[in-house]
């Protein structure tokens, strides 16, 4: 009888075996680190967006509240400050300021380039010691405004706007009418902290086309050339009820003779869109945060016994001399723990590292001007216990296997080992051309059917995030080109000019004169409105009132027909259609501003849906301008469509035009798809940041799959060594095996990608990004990139193994017992 070792022995054994696989074991904890902490990094983000978020608004002592004064209105100082101390629940207001926010264009210089000239806003506050006492304005680079600004043509820009064209942190800007403001400061305020315009749904971005300018009230009076104020914030006592304050205010309004429209924060466009954003996403995160540590968890748990049971024979021997089964348990399950403490340890500073990379992304997502990115212990635990768990248990159930086993079964190798599978009895009547080598590579992936399953999965799983964020890049591309194509429908290059209020079509027109590249011009009006239905979602938009016969553009019309002149119809798009319910001929609900004794009032109409179109932006509705007259604005506009002479750019007819006070913007009219798409492009980054890590996992379960492969086969490598076979074919064998279960794998992927796709476009977007009708698309130059980089690390993997069999040592590797 041999005699039983000690627990020392089983210890420097099984160190033994660390030194001699210790790429594997690192290579396996990588795999789990790289679970765990993409997983933690993923799982954080809604509490790191909303932290930031937090922590941001309250720096800059955001509203609560805000009035503001339909388009083109304006009222006398302090009469929105007294409307607001009148209504019930004034004990409940802290604090108010009065604003004037005028739109215009701004041209800023820049040194050795063309001057920027875009559309802008300026927003005018009183100037405390450190700004408005609201809405505070923070400076990102050069200086916020003080007391000492108020009244001087000093100003801060808009930081993202700034960073979009290179700005220094301070220099002189030109507005409309030849004013000029010297800026000196980058920064912005939280209504600011997302750039967004009106009528481009809830995105960011805008700042491509747009400019905010901050600065004091007195200064933005003497620019605009009066003495009013059209807009009111109010910041309220804590447990202040914002919504009844909300009520109190717009039935004031009315009362007061004035039209404009109340909010509350959460109703702001940017906030609205960070906190929903960040809880829309999350869902979107954790599916990939899932499927990441799901392909490590089976590509680990698959790993760790295969080399186990690489190592079956060794137990079998044991077994055969008679060592206690418990005893030759130590040393596989001794390699389990190692590779989980391994797995833990690099997971765990890979979950430290998330929080600085994941910073980095948000910070160019999300400029705010706090950013807090903690370390979340209990999402990393959760996913951390699976990485310590799997490896221990992935050794244990193969050692639970080998030692139920006679000693004879337990040595024995090769086919005879797979003699009980179904598949691999098949593998023995299967007729298959070329000779017994060459059919080795299928006949090992058949011997062996749960082996190649759990690795087919596991890469399949991090393959079909692979995938998922290709498609999901093809859908964004193939939506926004959808818009955009509706857009330059018949007249690419057709530019819109926005004017500063309503001017009667004659004045429209008179103003284009004064640009020589206007071949031919239409006034139209654009109004801000909301949409509703019964039992249909909600939302606000525009509605253009144009001429459907328009030689410019009018939109196509897919299901219905158009309204006739006058006729009180609307076209709306087929995402809007579909959010409120409705098809053509039902009504719907609008409420729109009108003009009425002489002044803007809001009024909700009841309207009949004539006609779909294609743009997937629900936001974009149109009628006949021959209804303007309904609304009090019969003979006014407040846009011009525009189309340009040959040889003439937006650029060059905003420049025309930059002198007239009267107008606001000049931009081509694909402008809104530009600025959506390059909004998509940053929120990509982050999806190319979980492409790299699930591409970086990939390689690695390439790499010791072969590598464990070569494990397995070493003594059929060697017998086929010993009877002549060259060392190249042995490793075309390897590589063989290898291309089946990564091809077995990149079809599961592809597959899994689609679905994943299609559930994130139709369940998950549609929370995150309500204006914008996203379609499932998967390019096939997408599938064949996956397809591609899958094949060619499950080829190249068995490539590096190439010196272990080349100088084996035949005669050892065939011995039975050392």
């Amino acid at each position: 009888m041999v005699r039983v070792p000690r627990l020392e022995l089983w210890l420097r054994w099984s160190l033994r075996d660390l030194r001699g696989r210790w790429a594997l074991v690192l290579a396996i904890g990588l795999v789990i680190a790289i679970g765990t902490g993409v997983n933690a990094g993923l799982g954080s983000m809604e509490s790191w967006r909303i932290a930031s978020n937090d922590a941001s608004y309250a720096a800059l002592r955001s509203h609560d509240l805000e009035v503001s004064l339909t388009k083109g209105t304006a009222v006398a100082p302090g009469r929105l400050a007294r409307l607001a101390h009148r209504i019930p629940g004034a004990s409940e207001v802290a604090g108010v300021e009065e604003r004037l926010r005028v739109p215009t264009q701004v041209e800023v210089t820049r040194s050795g380039a063309e001057p920027v000239l875009v559309s802008a806003e300026i927003i005018g506050a009183p100037l405390g010691p450190d700004g408005p006492r609201i809405d505070s304005v923070y400076a990102e680079r050069g200086r916020s405004l003080a007391a000492s600004d108020e009244g001087r043509r000093t100003a801060v820009l808009e930081r993202a706007f700034a960073a979009r064209y290179d700005l220094p942190a301070s220099g002189a800007m030109r507005l409309s009418g030849g004013r000029r403001l010297r800026y000196v400061g980058l920064g912005a305020a939280p209504e600011f902290f997302l750039v967004t315009r009106p009528g481009g749904g809830d995105f960011g971005g805008a700042e491509a086309q747009f400019a905010a300018v901050f600065t004091g009230l007195r200064t933005v009076q003497e620019v605009a050339g009066t003495r009013s104020v059209n807009d009111l914030v109010l910041r309220l006592r804590r447990g202040g009820d914002a919504q009844a304050l909300r009520r109190q205010l717009a039935r004031a309004l009315p009362a007061a003779g004035l039209s404009g429209e109340v909010t509350t924060l959460g109703e702001e466009t940017a906030h609205r869109v960070l906190y929903k954003d960040a809880e829309g996403d999350q869902e979107m995160f954790d599916i990939f945060g899932f499927l990441i540590l799901a392909g490590a968890a089976l590509a680990a748990f698959n790993l760790a016994t295969r080399i186990v049971e690489a190592e079956r024979r060794e137990i079998g021997i044991g077994m055969a001399l008679g060592v206690p089964r418990r005893e030759l348990a130590i040393r596989p399950l001794l390699l389990g723990v190692e590779i989980a403490i391994a797995g833990t340890v690099f997971g765990l500073i890979l979950g430290l590292l998330m929080g600085e990379i994941f910073r980095g992304v948000l910070e160019d997502l999300l400029p705010l001007p706090v950013m807090r990115t903690p370390f979340e212990a209990g999402v990393f635990l959760r996913a951390a216990l699976l990485g310590l768990v799997l490896p221990i248990l992935a050794t244990a159930i193969p050692v639970w296997r080998g030692l139920r086993q006679t000693p004879v079964e337990a040595i024995r190798v090769g086919f005879r080992s797979a003699a009980g599978s179904g598949i691999a009895a098949l593998g023995k009547h299967l007729r298959l051309p070329g000779s017994s080598v060459a059919q080795m590579p299928l006949r090992n992936v058949l011997r062996a059917p749960r082996r190649t399953l759990l690795t087919v999965l596991g890469l399949g799983a991090v393959l079909s995030v692979l995938v998922s964020f290709l498609g999901l890049i093809d859908s964004f591309g193939a939506t926004v080109d959808r818009s955009e194509a509706e857009t330059a429908k018949g007249n690419p290059g057709r530019i819109t000019v926005s004017l500063s209020g309503f001017e009667s079509n004659r004045a429209a027109l008179r103003t284009t004169r004064r640009a020589a590249g206007i071949a031919r011009a239409e006034p139209r009006l654009v109004l801000p409105v909301g949409f509703s239905a019964p039992g249909g979602e909600s939302f606000d938009g525009s509605i253009t009132l144009l001429s459907f016969s328009s030689p410019i553009w009018a939109p196509t019309i897919v299901s219905g027909r158009a309204p006739g002149r006058g006729e009180p119809g609307v076209v709306i798009s087929e995402k809007a259609a579909h959010d409120l319910g409705v098809s053509v001929g039902d009504p719907i609900s609008i409420r729109l501003p009108g003009r009425a004794a002489g002044k803007l009032r809001q009024a909700e109409v009841s309207l009949t849906v004539t006609g779909l179109h294609p743009d997937p932006f629900r936001t974009f509705a149109y009628m006949d301008r021959g209804v303007a007259a309904a609304a009090g604005l019969g003979g006014r506009a407040n846009q011009i469509a525009v189309t340009p002479k040959p040889g003439f750019s937006s650029q060059r007819i905003a420049r025309d035009l930059f002198g007239d006070p009267s107008v606001a913007a000049v931009e081509e009219a694909t402008a809104t798809t530009r600025f959506v798409r390059e909004r998509l492009d940053d929120f990509i980054g982050v999806l190319r940041l979980i492409e790299g890590f699930a591409l970086a996992l990939a390689l690695l379960i390439a790499f010791n799959s072969s590598s464990i492969s070569v494990d397995e086969r070493r003594r059929e490598n060697a017998t086929m060594l010993a009877f002549g076979v060259p060392a190249a074919r042995a490793m075309r064998l390897a590589v063989g095996e290898s291309v089946i279960g990564g091809a077995l794998g990149t079809l599961v992927g592809i597959a899994g990608g689609y679905l994943l796709t299609s559930y994130v476009v139709d369940s998950t977007l549609p929370d995150t990004i309500p204006d914008l009708g996203m379609v499932t698309h998967l390019a096939a130059t997408s599938v064949a990139v996956s397809a591609a980089v899958a094949i060619a690390a499950v080829t190249l993997a068995p490539l590096l193994s190439a010196r272990r069999i080349r100088r084996m040592d035949v005669p050892s590797t065939l011995r039975v017992v050392e």
